[in-house]
């Protein structure tokens, strides 16, 4: 049985908008694990990732014709539901046998994503085991009644299996299958040191329940992670085979689990691993201990989502942190000599202008090393959409139109333009200090060259544009 797995065409600009010089394509994690569980049970596996490689849908037909593939299996989320139904569509016209799957967050979160005529199956929840044993099934002509976390149609109408067991223990699951990815294509955002700066998820789901976050809907809050033993084993391969000379750890919340992360850290000292990282994290859960002995196994950045700076607004989108927390996690990792990168997010539900400038103030005073300020984009499924609903307006109901780099949500109050040019300042107002122009200069040999451009080109378009 052929398996095609599909990630639909796209392309940074669509994805980043003006900030396509400096955005991350990296190999989709998901698709590779499921890949892995699949050509471990005997099934022959292919990969089109359209993104990495520009193909356009002839491209993606004319693999099609070539492969003839018996199941085809997309990921699918909000903004890119529609190209997957493309992608569908265009198989069927060349084999209406193919049987057609969506899976990922959309799925999870919106079961009725799989009404389309072209989609036959949906995963919800995690992917590996209820995938393999659809196609044990299908191949066996067994009963789809009994693959748990399926999602089908029977008489025309949605039926949803009961859920799959989440994977208890992560070491299970074999090795991503990077192999089945064009490696060479991928590549970080351009405030990243690595030449090649290549992925890695130590860690499934996370203990917190922020509002514009999906992750506690999908792995109901729950939190497992990979030994310890067996991230050294992956991150060698990612060093020795795919030459990789920088690592972001992709995890929700790295340091969860703070005992596991100084066990790893001295376990990458231990075997010389001698390779840069960086991280994703909260500000509640990292000291100045914990930053030390990160700092000594190679790590050099931490990025953290302040999100507001602003209390009320903090509270209300459940981030279950302070603002004095994030004032001593900024101070605790620069004195570690690590750098940090930030995100907060402008025109939060119920967020005036007068709060969105107030966020831009706590920036500049934590003073991180780069900093990001996205246009709070509700997403469907997530608690936050319900609030937004209730407390403004949204501009389009186009999902492909959803991402963070314009206005598709507006407060009561507030108006596109006024949130456009809020963001602008925010931005103007960070990056063009005199200050931080001369503490960037001295840092930013470390970056490779096209990243430098890239940053450039983006600063550019941020402040001027």
């Amino acid at each position: 049985m052929n398996v095609l797995l599909i990630v639909p065409p796209n392309s940074q600009k669509e994805r980043y908008g003006k900030f396509s010089s400096i955005g991350t394509l990296y190999p989709p994690l998901g698709l590779a694990y499921i890949a892995a569980v699949l050509e471990k049970n005997n099934f022959e596996v292919k990969v089109i990732d359209s993104e990495a490689m520009k193909y356009c849908y002839s491209d993606v037909e004319q693999i099609v014709k070539k492969f003839n593939p018996d199941i085809v299996g997309m990921s699918v989320y909000f903004n890119t539901l529609n190209r997957c139904y493309k992608v569908a569509e265009l198989i069927k016209k060349i084999n209406r046998d193919t049987k057609i799957v969506l899976g990922g967050a959309q799925v999870t979160l919106d079961p009725n994503s799989v009404k389309n005529k072209n989609i036959d199956f949906g995963i919800y929840g995690e992917g590996e085991i209820s995938f393999s044993n659809l196609l044990n099934t299908i191949k066996n002509k067994s009963s789809l009644s009994k693959v748990n976390g399926l999602i089908w149609k029977k008489n025309n109408k949605i039926v949803i299996n009961k859920p799959q067991k989440l994977v208890e223990n992560l070491d299970d699951l074999p090795m991503p299958a990077r192999h089945l990815f064009p490696m060479t294509k991928y590549h970080s955002s351009a405030n990243l040191r690595g030449e090649t700066t290549l992925n890695i998820i130590t860690s499934r789901g996370c203990p917190y329940r922020c509002t514009y976050c999906a992750g506690n809907l999908i792995f109901g809050g729950t939190y497992r992670y990979h030994s310890t033993d067996r991230v050294i084993e992956e991150l060698k391969e990612l060093k020795e085979k795919y030459h990789a000379d920088d690592i972001q750890f992709y995890d929700e919340t790295f340091t969860a689990n703070k005992k596991r992360v100084v066990d790893l850290c001295d376990k990458m000292i231990k075997n010389k691993l001698n390779i840069e990282w960086s991280c994703f994290t909260r500000v509640n859960l990292v000291d100045p201990e914990l930053l030390k002995k990160m700092k000594e196994a190679g790590c050099y950045q931490i990025f953290y989502g302040l999100e507001s700076g602003v209390q009320r607004l903090l509270n209300l989108i459940k981030k279950g942190i302070t603002l004095e927390q994030s004032r001593k996690a900024m101070k605790w990792t620069h004195e570690a000599g690590m750098e940090t990168w930030v995100s907060f997010m402008i025109d939060l539900p119920t967020e005036t202008k007068e709060e969105s400038e107030e966020t831009i103030k706590f920036a500049l005073e934590v003073d991180p090393n780069f900093v990001q300020f996205p246009i709070t984009t509700p997403y469907p499924g997530t608690e936050m959409h319900e609030l937004a609903k209730k407390t403004g307006r949204f501009l389009t109901d186009n999902w492909d139109e959803y991402t963070a780099w314009d206005v598709v949500f507006v407060s009561n109050g507030r108006t596109p333009e006024e949130i456009r040019e809020t963001v602008k300042k925010a931005y103007r107002k960070f990056y063009l200090r005199p200050s931080y122009i001369i503490r960037r200069m001295k840092s930013v040999s470390k970056l490779p060259l096209l990243k430098i451009i890239g940053l450039t080109k983006s600063a550019f378009l941020a402040f001027f544009r």
